[in-house]
């Protein structure tokens, strides 16, 4: 991440970041997950792909918001200019798994369709 760049575009008090118009910054997701959300104007975030995931390639305009894992690396462009928050997505309660549960299963189907063998009370122990 260019933090000379950041340096000079955030507006101090209000953890507000501002791209001022025909510019770019990569951001580096760390250390942990992280929500960016658009206050204003529209911001363009893609992210190179690998032989596992595709490529993030997403428009987000005012009101707008997208949860970057961690590690993430997105060049992101304003465009005319924007502004947007980068804010730590909250703690998942132990009542509130139906995300979690989603990704998992998600992930364990790729693990079968690959050919690899799943212990089914293995995947119903992580669950819990």
């Amino acid at each position: 991440m260019n933090l000379e760049f950041m340096r000079k575009v955030q507006r101090s008090g209000d953890a507000v970041w501002a791209l001022p118009k025909g510019t770019s910054t990569t951001l580096k997701v760390g250390p942990g997950a992280r929500v960016i959300q658009v206050c204003q104007g529209r911001l363009w975030l893609t992210s190179p792909g690998n032989e596992r995931e595709a490529s993030i390639d997403v428009w987000l305009t005012p009101g707008d918001s997208l949860e970057l894992p961690a590690g993430l690396s997105v060049v992101m462009e304003a465009w005319p200019s924007a502004s947007f928050r980068l804010l730590v997505p909250p703690c998942p309660r132990a009542s509130d798994r139906r995300p979690f549960l989603a990704g998992l299963t998600a992930r364990i189907r790729r693990l079968v369709h690959r050919g690899v063998q799943v212990d089914p009370q293995w995947a119903l122990r992580l669950a819990r």
